[in-house]
């Protein structure tokens, strides 16, 4: 099965803001039609993968504050996702191991819900909790 990757921006407005939204675009070859998935359903997966772990959170309120999110989600420009997030990590872990199998649970978790494993996952640790 051979995929194509087409990204897409839709403008939409809501009152007199302009929200714009992305799109990961995948048509089948089968010609069964077009699969649009917003780049902030990657989030929402990632958000709930993070707080099923074990030792790691976002920090404070960071997910419901308006342009300080703990999670960005883009597509370069080979069409690959790319996820950078941001976490609190509790003291005493080991931080390559932990944060490796938070990346590998990410890339899982979005493949098992989207079907894509063309994902790369960014971790950038900003504290310990204590």
């Amino acid at each position: 099965m051979n995929f194509i990757l087409i990204l897409y921006t839709i403008s939409v407005y809501k009152g007199a803001v302009n929200m714009s939204q992305e799109y990961y675009s995948v048509e089948k070859e089968t010609n069964l039609g077009t699969l649009n998935i917003g780049l902030n359903v990657f989030q929402s997966i990632i958000i709930e993968t993070v707080k099923a772990m074990n030792g790691i959170c976002f920090e404070g309120n960071m997910i419901n504050m308006p342009g300080n999110s703990p999670i960005n989600v883009r597509l370069n420009k080979n069409n690959q996702v790319i996820v950078d997030v941001a976490i609190l990590i509790d003291y005493g872990l080991n931080v390559t191991t932990t944060t490796t199998a938070l990346q590998n649970k990410i890339i899982q978790s979005c493949f098992e819900m989207t079907g894509i494993k063309n994902i790369k996952v960014n971790i950038e640790i900003k504290g310990i909790n204590f």
